[in-house]
């Protein structure tokens, strides 16, 4: 953990190689009796790498039982809290999944009301000039709310294991129009480029639209200034080998650094352990699930990333045995 041989920390004073707060703790207990726990214990490393511990301190006795040194015990459980606080973040999303699927099946309620009058005017007042206007605006904004509702409540919902016909630029649509209002506020622009008469791909659109919700959270998140986001998707055919559909999301923010790019997909590595206020902190399961997910649909994923001159993943996708690309 702090990396220091047994040679060079040997003779060594307790303060010259752990932090001060943890030299402090040990103090406290310098002169009572018996065994004293530290539970939890943040713990810096040389390298300032946050760790926690479980630390136990109990007296060196003699064979005569007279107390000549300490027993220090540390326990690195930095990986088992974060576990534990991922189980507890998925109990809550659980929890918010549900409710997402309540406030939607409630919002759709009073928006088809609303569609439904705005109609029966919108036909009353035909080649009203002044009001015609306003009611296609208020038709219009309804179904939009409607579209965002199902989408949410789609999301929500338990996704099976089940693959079918899927269309990915559906899936990319529906998982944008999630987050139109998150990306305006943060002045990402989005660059959509979605190649017409996408031939379908074997897939389960709930996984799908999760892959891709997460790269883009994980985009507006790399760009808290702003910035361009391009969203594409294409048919390639590479020479003796056969067809695929490609996906790609880019954006212009912070980049990855070159000793993250190899563990980006691993369980609970992440690179957000310090988080602006309102922001999210990194859980690292997001890539990780992505992965799998991106192997279920027997397909591909890879990063091209600078730092400073932001990330670009490309996905690939098998095409259906039967489609056919003129």
């Amino acid at each position: 953990m702090y990396a220091l041989s047994r040679a060079e920390a040997i003779g060594q004073e307790l303060s010259s190689v752990f932090p001060a707060e943890f030299v402090d703790a040990l103090d406290t207990f310098r002169n009572e009796q018996g065994v004293h726990h530290l539970y939890k214990f943040p713990l810096t490393t040389r390298a300032g790498e946050m760790r926690t511990a479980n630390i136990a301190i109990a007296p060196l006795l003699s064979r005569d039982f007279v107390s000549v040194g300490r027993i220090i015990l540390v326990d690195d459980i930095t990986e088992r809290v974060s576990l534990e606080t991922q189980l507890a973040q998925s109990d809550k999303l659980s929890s918010i999944g549900l409710l997402a699927a309540g406030v939607a099946h409630e919002i759709n309620t009073p928006l088809a009301v609303i569609s439904s009058y705005a109609q029966m005017l919108s036909k009353q007042l035909k080649g009203d000039e002044r009001l015609g206007p306003v009611l296609d605006k208020i038709i219009q904004q309804s179904f939009r709310a409607a579209e965002i509702a199902n989408g949410l409540l789609n999301f929500s919902r338990t996704s099976t294991t089940e693959f079918r016909d899927t269309n990915l630029n559906q899936v990319i649509r529906d998982t944008l129009s999630l987050l139109e209002h998150q990306f305006k506020t943060a002045q990402i622009i989005v660059d959509l480029e979605l190649t017409e008469s996408l031939p379908p791909i074997n897939g389960n659109p709930g996984k799908l639209q999760q892959v891709f919700l997460n790269l883009l959270l994980n985009a507006k998140e790399a760009m808290p200034g702003g910035g361009h986001l391009r969203v594409a998707t294409q048919i390639n055919s590479p020479a003796g080998q056969s067809s695929y559909v490609a996906a790609l999301v880019a954006d212009s923010g912070s980049g990855i650094a070159p000793e993250h790019l190899k563990r980006i997909y691993d369980p609970f590595f992440t690179t957000k352990t310090m988080v602006r206020p309102g922001d999210r902190r990194g859980t690292g399961l997001g890539l990780s699930v992505s992965y799998g997910i991106i192997q279920e649909h027997a397909g591909k994923i890879h990063v091209e990333s600078a730092v400073g001159a932001g990330t670009t993943f490309h996905l690939e996708f098998p095409l259906l045995r039967n489609s056919v690309h003129v």
